[in-house]
């Protein structure tokens, strides 16, 4: 099986499989996803050409995140 390099660069989870569902996208907040290495992540999202991220921000409880828009309009938020 060959495995979706970005995920695994990153290593945000393992490639188990791609999910289809039918209807449109939802353009809203659709996950709150805990990764190590925000800033690893974040230049590596740049410098594959996407500028739909916000920067890195620490937040008052301590933890730093940043907000990536996808093709379709949905909305993750990362933190760490």
């Amino acid at each position: 099986m060959k495995k979706f390099t970005e995920i695994e660069v990153t290593h945000l989870a393992p490639f188990t499989g791609i999910h289809m569902f039918y209807g449109e996208p939802r353009q809203e907040m659709i996950c709150f996803m805990h990764v190590q290495g925000i800033e690893k992540m974040h230049e590596y999202v740049i410098s594959k050409g996407w500028d739909k991220i916000t920067e890195v921000v620490v937040q008052p409880w301590g933890g730093k995140t940043c907000t990536v828009t996808t093709i379709d309009g949905c909305v993750l938020n990362i933190f760490e």
